[in-house]
């Protein structure tokens, strides 16, 4: 699998896409791995490990998605001893650097999961952190905050949008050939542009198609909007492309929009594949019964779970280095 690329704005990038990405699952229950897969550590602590009191300062509290982030944590933690502060840095690098200052020089956490702003400003509390054994999930990479390799007592973390894409990809090609002999024709509902993650999801679903599925052609490919705008759009595109029998979309909205679309066309379930991504309950269900072939999330109850677990291991020989993780991807089928 290729690397993300890095850029010298990535760690508010990746926060970006974290934010964004959490958004499509926010008021969800957790996906069911069904016939799918997820990676990541061990969520729950060791018998015996302490409680920790752990600090989460994401670069804001005023996107909704991340509020969830914060209250996700807080009820896991709970639900294993931990207690969780919060600090809300209001997208200002400065404050947010002070808030984990004051944190780590006054001993008031034991841990930290840091989504900065900008990973090279806060990079001088991380260190401090550091000194006095306080463990760290930084979001991003080393490079991201100017270290040059692993840190003791850190680990880092990030979002694979290009696996998230490339599976999506996969999962399309399956049902061709599946459903369709292995030649699809394909009204693609892509990840609205403007971020890096957008555009590293996009490219790789229609990478992997063209990969997978040879016989296979895009006949509308247009950005995904709210599930009434997705269904408009789906609906136009059935109008110049009649025949067009795949539908992908990008997150729960733009995928029950256009299966709306494809479902007042007249078009069956059984000879068509209608699939996409964002793990809601309405999106889980509709695979349950069929009428879409199979959804993509990313688990975010999953990665708090893992993120907890991995300050449990580092607490435990806060000298020891930390790895790189990945928020796991699950898939939903039938």
């Amino acid at each position: 699998m290729k690397t993300i690329a890095r850029s010298t704005v990535r760690p508010l990038a990746a926060a970006l896409g974290l934010a964004a990405a959490v958004a499509l699952t926010a008021c969800s229950s957790t996906p069911t791995d069904a016939g799918g897969s997820s990676s990541g550590t061990e969520s729950s602590a060791a018998a015996g490990d302490s409680a920790l009191k752990i600090g989460f300062s994401p670069f804001t509290l005023q996107v909704p998605a991340l509020k969830g982030v914060a209250d996700g944590l807080t009820a896991i933690a709970g639900s294993q001893g931990d207690t969780v502060v919060t600090a809300d840095p209001k997208n200002d690098p400065s404050t947010q650097l002070q808030q984990l200052q004051q944190w780590v020089q006054l001993d008031q956490v034991d841990a930290i999961w840091v989504i900065p702003t900008d990973g090279k400003a806060v990079a001088a509390a991380l260190t401090q952190a550091q000194a006095k054994g306080i463990v760290v999930i930084a979001s991003g990479v080393p490079a991201d905050y100017g270290f040059d390799g692993p840190q003791a007592g850190m680990t880092f973390t990030e979002i694979d949008n290009e696996a998230y894409g490339v599976k999506l990809g996969e999962l399309t090609a399956q049902c061709i050939d599946e459903k369709l002999g292995g030649a699809g024709k394909v009204i693609f509902l892509t990840s609205p542009q403007g971020a890096s993650s957008s555009k590293l999801i996009n490219d790789s679903v229609v990478e992997t198609l063209a990969s997978k599925s040879p016989d296979t052609t895009v006949v509308n490919q247009q950005e995904a909007s709210d599930r009434l705008g997705s269904q408009q759009t789906v609906s136009s595109a059935l109008q110049g492309a009649p025949d067009a029998n795949v539908m992908v979309g990008t997150d729960d909205e733009s995928t029950l929009g256009g299966l709306a679309a494809f479902t007042q066309a007249g078009k069956s379930a059984d000879d068509t594949c209608v699939l996409g991504a964002g793990g809601n309950d309405e999106a889980q269900a509709a695979v349950k019964s069929g009428d879409l072939f199979a959804d993509v999330a990313f688990d975010f109850q999953a990665d708090i779970a893992q993120n907890i677990g991995e300050l449990h291991k580092l607490a435990a020989d806060p000298t020891a280095e930390g790895s790189q993780i990945v928020t796991p991807i699950t898939v939903v089928t039938k």
